[in-house]
């Protein structure tokens, strides 16, 4: 899939514009865009952005502000698009923008996504439906596409018909977006980053939804079978099974509103430092401090919530010693052999009988031929010898179940748990608390390092007050997600083993009756969605690690100092050195910071196989030199279409020549002001000096 052109009506400073892009070939796979800061550049990104996506794609675009709730959202959404506005529209008697993308699907079928926004004689966005107008056709016939007339959820089906056909906007931020943003995103801490990036890939969101839908659907269905049929024993565990989904459905709801909220306190904490007016090696300085701080910050918080995983889940059980956690583990391995035994032994019979009859077959072409008391007797023999296969039962085997909950999958996370619990020592405990300790106390030297550093001006001291509320906040924030997050988990595994035992007593009920069965069936397709969860997310982070450990040693200056990338089950990442440190132990480059976050980009766009547009607005903007050419041929080098919208300052001279025999086209944004009003064209070409 690629993107054919974009075409712009009264779109910021885009009075009329049309975009139109070669296809790709195998050798020839990138669009350059130049054009002056201010002249349109990232209002041309913006468009595509919004065009694609309508109040969705906000999130994509850095300029538009944060909000945390639907309303601050609609907002924002409303105040971007009245500063959208083509300048003289209104004066010429236009009240509408549109933007106009034309993409060439897989299959080479054109379509075209129309999206016009209406505004009243005051240039304010009109409210409700008559806001904006989306319009899709496909193929050659130009046929419309669009929902049934008995469609409620107007915006939700175009919102999963665009999701299927290009992309979701879980992962659009893969593939579209600025080079402002991916720098201030890489200041983010690497195992949000990571945790965002593979439950994109997954779409946790989504399963999640269903497997809570369909667990009240078993519940509604439970309720339906006639008295008699259930017991109270049921009842009572559905009772206990519904409150603790309820607490932990506050709990995720709470998490969801506080990654939210972190996001958006990171980002005004990184602008709140970027707009500090120090002196250029004061600022330096205290924008130093500041990323030490935070690193500190997130070791200390790191330590914290293994201490806390450790306290809530392990610690308990190594408290047992190890003496008794190996007897259960011996004990669980011969419950398991039991559990194998039992299962070949219920095949006994059938199996038996099998041999039985072929053998009746058999006798009677024996020469000599036998006498009937002859086969009676081999008949008899050949039974107590099939017998000794099942009797006595083997001697490694346990005698009963004392572990009824541990079969199956669940054995193995039983005896996972153990392991892990037979793994923590008091040294373990004490290296977390000195950890701590260590972090603590380096942030009390770095607190005084800042008060110092920082100037006294009345504006100054105001920006350090609200940096410091910031810093609060998101240490608050980071430390109640930490809590939150174990508990979820340690109540998470209640709630498992709760199920499983309402599902076996679920299926002792009447059978015959349809709600039971509906609901026993609803039940095991709910766990099968949290087994199919646990399964795909080692196998997506696994991949995921990989293609960013290629990423980074493609486009760090230095190809020596990584080994790989390594993510674990909770998100959590670790830079592996040659010599097996963890890179993440030390202060990291801002320029190492971002080349991990272009590696992350890379490979979540990598390992999704969407074959959808990369574009990338200010490509190079905030890249050290030692690091921007092997970023921009690593992000031109992968296969599909390839759009690059820059400044006079990236894309050009080494840089350009590095990537010249890749590029198809190049357009020029010019810029004119006429009577007070700012107006962009394109035109084929590149910035002068260029030799294009």
């Amino acid at each position: 899939m690629h993107l054919e052109s974009i075409s712009l009506r009264d779109w910021k400073a885009f009075e009329s514009a049309t975009f139109e892009f070669p296809a790709p070939g195998k050798t020839k796979n990138v669009v350059v865009i130049g054009g002056r800061n201010g002249f349109g550049k990232t209002s041309l990104f913006e468009a595509l952005a919004l065009g694609l996506f309508g109040r969705d794609g906000l999130r994509l675009v850095l300029r538009a502000g944060m909000a945390s709730d639907d309303q601050g959202r609609a907002q924002s959404f409303k105040d971007f698009m009245e500063r959208a506005l083509f300048g003289n529209a209104l004066a010429n008697g236009r009240n509408s923008c549109r933007i106009g993308l034309k993409f060439i699907d897989d299959a080479d079928e054109p379509i075209w996504i129309e999206r016009t926004w209406y505004f009243n004689d005051h240039g304010k966005l009109k409210s409700g439906d008559s806001a904006e107008q989306l319009t899709i056709f496909q193929g050659v016939g130009r046929r419309v596409v669009g929902p049934g007339r008995t469609e409620h959820d107007i915006d939700g089906w175009y919102r999963d018909w665009l999701s299927k056909t290009f992309i979701p906007t879980s992962l659009a931020g893969f593939f579209l977006f600025d080079g402002e943003s991916a720098a201030v995103y890489a200041e983010r801490d690497m195992g949000s980053q990571v945790r965002e990036g593979i439950e994109g890939l997954l779409g946790l969101n989504w399963l999640k939804q269903l497997q809570k839908d369909l667990r009240v659907y078993a519940t509604t269905k439970r309720s339906q079978v006639p008295k008699g049929v259930s017991n109270e024993a049921i009842a009572d565990l559905d009772a206990a099974v519904s409150a603790m989904e309820e607490e932990l459905a506050r709990c995720d709801e709470r998490l969801q509103a506080i990654e939210t909220d972190l996001k958006d306190n990171e980002t005004l904490r990184d602008a709140l430092t970027r707009e500090l007016g120090y002196g250029a090696g004061t600022r330096a300085q205290l924008e130093e401090l500041t990323r030490e701080q935070a690193d500190h910050e997130k070791r200390y918080s790191a330590a914290q919530d293994k201490l806390a995983v450790a306290a809530q889940a392990d610690l308990p059980l190594a408290l047992a010693g190890g003496v008794l956690l190996s007897r259960v583990e011996a004990r669980l391995d011969q419950e398991s052999r039991l559990d194998q035994w039992e299962a070949a032994l219920s095949q006994r019979d059938s199996r038996t009988a099998s041999v039985l009859e072929f053998l009746d077959e058999l006798l009677p072409t024996v020469d000599p031929m036998l006498l009937e008391r002859q086969i009676g007797g081999v008949r008899v023999a050949v039974e107590k010898a099939l017998e000794r296969l099942w009797f006595p039962p083997p001697g490694d085997v346990a005698d009963s179940f004392r572990h009824p909950h541990a079969r199956g999958p669940m054995l193995q996370r039983v005896l996972d748990r153990l392991k892990e619990a037979k793994a923590i020592s008091s040294s373990s405990i004490v290296e977390l608390l000195e950890t701590m300790e260590k972090s603590s106390a380096k942030l009390r030297e770095i607190s005084v390092a800042i008060r110092s550093t920082e100037g006294a001006t009345p504006q100054i001291e105001e920006k350090r007050d609200q940096l410091n509320e910031v810093n609060t906040k998101v240490g608050l924030l980071r430390e109640e997600r930490g809590t939150l997050t174990n508990v979820v988990k340690s109540r998470g595994a209640d709630l498992e083993q709760k199920r499983r035992e309402l599902g076996r007593l679920t299926g002792h009920l009447d059978q015959s009756e349809r709600p039971a069965q509906l609901a026993a069936r609803a039940e095991q397709v709910a766990e099968m969605l949290g087994n199919l969860v646990d399964e795909a997310w080692p196998l997506q982070s696994e991949a995921v690690a990989e293609a960013m450990t290629r990423g980074i040693r493609a486009m760090a200056h230095r190809n020596d100092y990584l080994r790989d990338v390594t993510i674990n089950e909770e998100g959590d990442v670790e830079l592996a050195s040659p010599d097996g440190r963890d890179l993440r132990q030390y202060d990291l480059s801002a320029g190492e910071k971002q080349i991990f976050t272009q590696a992350l980009f890379s490979a979540i766009a990598e390992v999704s196989e969407r074959a959808f547009p990369l574009v990338i607005d200010t490509p190079l903007g905030r890249l050290d030199e030692n690091h921007r050419l092997n970023v921009l041929k690593h992000v031109t080098g992968r296969r599909g279409q390839v759009i690059l919208i820059s400044t006079d300052t990236e894309v050009v001279g080494a840089f350009l020549a590095a990537i010249r025999n890749k590029v198809a086209k190049f357009y020029i944004i010019r810029n004119k002001v006429e009577g007070g009003v700012a107006r962009s064209w394109c035109e084929e070409g590149y910035f002068d000096g260029q030799e294009v």
